[in-house]
C-alpha cells in the first residue's frame, strides 16, 4: 500500500475507534455532569472529524508554491504570535489557567492551532532562506518567544510539546553539535527567565494545587490523596482492566469517579474495559501514523514537506507520550489530551489538517518519481 493511502486509512480507523471510544466514555458524564442526551460528546466528536475531515483534504491540496511568497511567511508567523497574545489578553480563565478564546460564539484552543503553524513557519523559513546561522537565530529566537508566550498562559504541557517540534526541526535542518550544545546552554537560561517571569505573573503556578500535580510519585501517601485522586482511579480502572478487560461499555471508574474520562484520562477507560489488546490496538493505530509520517519525510526530496512530515510525527509522539506518562504515572499529569482520540475540537481538527499536510507531501513524492514534477 502507497504511504499516502496507508497515512489516510490509520486515520480512518482512528476516526472511528475515537468515535467508539468517546461514546462509550462520555455517556456516563453527558447524563449525571452536564444533564444532557448520553450521545451528546458522541454527536460533536462526529462534527469535529467531520470538520477535521474537510480541514484534510483543503490541506492535502496546497499548492506547495505557496510558502514561496513572503506573505504566507508574515501571516503564519503573525497569526501564530496574534493567537497567543489575544489569548493572553482576552481568553477565558478557567483554573487559574487563561487557554481558551470565544470567537462568533465558538470556542477553541488556540495552542492546538499553534503547534500547526509553528512547524509550517519554521519548514517555511528553512525553504525560502536556507540553513545559515542567521535563519537558525531568527528559528530559535521565535521558537522562544512562542514557548514564553505559552508559559504565561501557563500551559506547561503544550510547551514541552512545541519545545520538541522545534528541537526536531531544528536538527532537521543539519545543524551541528557543537551548535546543537550552545542552544542547549540558551534553552537552559531561557527556561530559568520563563520560570522567573511565571512567578511574578502568574504566581498561583507555583501553588500547592500545582505543586500537587507531583503527588504522582507517592500518590496512595495519606498527605497526597486529594492531590492524586485522579490518578488513583486512573490505576483503579487500568488494574481492574486486566488483560482483556470487562467489554465495551462495562467501565465503573467513568462513572463519577474519573472527573474527565473521555477526555485526558481516555486510554485508563480504554484499559479498564478492553484490556491490555485496547491499548495495544490504540498505540498501534497511533504509532503506525506517527512513523507512516517518518517514511514519507525520508522519501522526500523536498524540504518543505520533509520538516513539515518530521514535525508532525514530532508532535504526536510527544504528545502522546505525555498523555500516556501522565494517566501511567511515569511524569507528572500535564493536561493533555491523546491525539486523534480524546473528545476536542480544537486537537481533532488542527491534527487533521495537519495529516492533510502530510498527504500532500506524499502525492508530491509519486509526482516526483514519475517526473511530474522538479523540485527546486
Amino acid at each position: 500500500m502507497r504511504a499516502g493511502r496507508l497515512l489516510f486509512v490509520t486515520y480512518l480507523f482512528l476516526a472511528v475507534w475515537s468515535l467508539l471510544l468517546v461514546y462509550s466514555t462520555s455517556y456516563g458524564v453527558a447524563i449525571m455532569r452536564y444533564k444532557v442526551e448520553p450521545s451528546y460528546f458522541f454527536n460533536r466528536q462526529l462534527l469535529f472529524y467531520g470538520l477535521g475531515l474537510l480541514g484534510l483534504l483543503i490541506c492535502s491540496r496546497i499548492n506547495v508554491k505557496l510558502f514561496y511568497q513572503r506573505v504566507t511567511l508574515r501571516i503564519l508567523s503573525l497569526g501564530l504570535l496574534g493567537l497567543l497574545v489575544l489569548v493572553l489578553v482576552t481568553g477565558n480563565a478557567a483554573n487559574n489557567a487563561q487557554r481558551w478564546l470565544s470567537i462568533f460564539g465558538v470556542t477553541f484552543q488556540p495552542t492546538e492551532t499553534v503547534k500547526l503553524l509553528l512547524i509550517l513557519v519554521i519548514a517555511t523559513v528553512f525553504l525560502r532562506k536556507g540553513c545559515g546561522v542567521r535563519v537558525q537565530h531568527w528559528v530559535l529566537g521565535f521558537l522562544f518567544l512562542t514557548i514564553a508566550l505559552v508559559f504565561l498562559q501557563p500551559d506547561l504541557g503544550t510547551a514541552l510539546i512545541l519545545g520538541v517540534i522545534g528541537v526536531a526541526l531544528f536538527l532537521t535542518s543539519g545543524v551541528g553539535l557543537s551548535r546543537l550544545v550552545r542552544v542547549f546552554i540558551w534553552a537552559f537560561g531561557l527556561i530559568i527567565l520563563v520560570a522567573t517571569l511565571i512567578y511574578f505573573f502568574h504566581p498561583d503556578f507555583f501553588s500547592t494545587a500545582k505543586l500537587g500535580r507531583f503527588a504522582f510519585l507517592d500518590p496512595f501517601n495519606l498527605e497526597n490523596l486529594d492531590a492524586s485522586y485522579q490518578l488513583r482511579n486512573g490505576y483503579y480502572a487500568i488494574g481492574s482492566g486486566g488483560i482483556f478487560g470487562t467489554g465495551l461499555g462495562g467501565s465503573i471508574q467513568k462513572l463519577g469517579y474519573l472527573p474527565e474520562p473521555h477526555t485526558d484520562f481516555i486510554m485508563t477507560v480504554i484499559a479498564e474495559e478492553l484490556g491490555v489488546f485496547g491499548v495495544i490496538w490504540t498505540i498501534f493505530l497511533l504509532m503506525l501514523l506517527s512513523f507512516t509520517a517518518l517514511y514519507i519525510a525520508v522519501c522526500s526530496h523536498f524540504i518543505f514537506d520533509s520538516m513539515v512530515c518530521i514535525g508532525v510525527a514530532a508532535w504526536i509522539s510527544v504528545q502522546m507520550f505525555l498523555n500516556l506518562g501522565g494517566v501511567s504515572g511515569i511524569i507528572p499529569l500535564t493536561g493533555v489530551p491523546l491525539p486523534f482520540i480524546s473528545y476536542g475540537g480544537s486537537s481533532v481538527v488542527m491534527l487533521s489538517c495537519a495529516v492533510g499536510f502530510v498527504m500532500a507531501a506524499a502525492r508530491r513524492n509519486l509526482l516526483a518519481k514519475s517526473r511530474e514534477v522538479v523540485y527546486l
